[in-house]
Parts: structure tokens; sequence; C-alpha cells
């Protein structure tokens, strides 16, 4: 068995793919091109339905209405709703629990 040593620890090899047909250049540019397509059919109203209905919108809405905690959490957010209790839980029982040290350092 081999024996741990702080100052002489291998390190595990890097992942160094590299992808071939990828061209992030390529992409933003396809990606600008179908976003000033869409602006302009937009303003010229000749959108299909399709067209019209932005996709990851639809698809975080259906994510979200699928999980209970994050439709919660979203409703919150909408109504502004935030306590201070909620906010600054932590922060609240650690000062009383300094203060009950502090009360009785003072007595004895």
């Amino acid at each position: 068995m081999g024996t741990f040593f702080f100052y002489n620890n291998r390190k595990p090899r890097q992942y160094k793919y590299k992808p071939i047909l990828y061209d992030p250049d390529e992409e933003e540019r396809k990606e600008k091109l179908n976003r000033r397509i869409h602006e302009i059919k937009k303003e010229m109203n000749a959108l299909t339905p399709e067209e019209d209905t932005n996709k990851a919108e639809e698809i975080r809405g259906e994510f979200l209405a699928q999980t209970k905690h994050l439709k919660r959490r979203k409703e919150r957010e909408e109504a502004g709703k935030s306590s201070f209790l909620t906010n600054n839980g932590l922060l609240i029982v650690i000062l009383l629990f300094l203060l009950a040290i502090l009360f009785f350092w003072i007595l004895s």
C-alpha cells in the first residue's frame, strides 16, 4: 500500500476534449441571425403562432408547474413577501445565544 504525503500528491488527469466540428463563432453568428430574423418578422407582424411562442419560457413554466417548492418560491417572489425572520433567522438565533451567554456571565 502507498503512503500518503502532503507534498507529493498526484493530481487526476485533466479532460482535454477539443471538438472538431464545433465553431463557437459560427454558432454565435447563426444565433444573432435567427434573432434578427425573428425581430424583423415580429415588426412586420408576419410571425406564425408557432414562431411567436418562446420555447424556453414554455419549458421553464412547465418545470415550475411540476415542482411544488419552486412554484411556492415563485409565488412568494411575485407577491414580494419575505419576512424579516426568514431572511435573518440564523442571525437572530446567534444574537440571542450571545445575549444568553453574556447574561449568565454577568450573573456569575
